[in-house]
């Protein structure tokens, strides 16, 4: 499994063992990535985790906080929020992704991760479907780093500390740290 840096940093906040090349880092099966990353998750008392489940609608209500959509690829359920929001008229477009770019895809999933409409926050490739982003081909980097984005942009759409605009202070599980905050363009939203 390759994973482009500086995503390794939210490895090395996994303790998930890789090895290290010039621009990205070698995991040595993706296996190894997810079964410990679900571990981490489910061993908290708040996660439950629906197996087998699809989400084939999305339901809109007024007074609803906030959704983070990641529904991403291509098939029956691939991209189901965004395209349920044009549906509806939320949105004017869906053009889906562009063909395999990695490069270019990394970086656009990360700069456009992003709220799309009040309460909908996209990450990863559903924000390569919303804006007709390169598909990014078999790097993760950039998949990691969306998402921690799209976590911290839903800790501030909800009033908490976050490291987007600089309220995070003091301990919280370092996973949440987003990996890249360092550069600008990663955190931009």
């Amino acid at each position: 499994m390759v994973v482009r840096k500086p995503a390794h940093l939210f490895l090395d906040e996994l303790d998930i063992e890789y090895d290290e090349q010039d621009n990205y880092v070698v995991i040595k099966h993706a296996a190894l990535f997810t079964s410990t990353i679900m571990s981490k998750l489910l061993a908290r008392p708040n996660v439950k985790l629906f197996n087998a489940v699809a989400a084939e609608d999305l339901i809109v209500k007024e007074g609803r906080e906030l959704v983070v959509s990641s529904c991403g690829h291509d098939g029956p359920f691939g991209a189901t929020g965004v395209k349920r929001l044009k549906s509806i008229g939320m949105i004017d477009s869906v053009p889906g992704m562009k063909a395999l770019d990695m490069n270019t895809a990394e970086d656009a999933i990360v700069r456009l991760t992003r709220e799309i409409v009040p309460g909908m926050i996209v990450t990863g490739m559903e924000v390569a479907e919303i804006d007709g982003a390169p598909r990014m081909g078999p790097t993760f980097g950039a998949m990691m780093i969306s998402g921690q984005k799209a976590a911290h942009l839903a800790l501030q759409s909800l009033g908490l500390p976050n490291a987007l605009d600089g309220t995070y202070v003091g301990s919280i599980h370092p996973e949440l740290i987003l990996a890249s905050a360092d550069g600008a363009e990663t955190v931009d939203a």
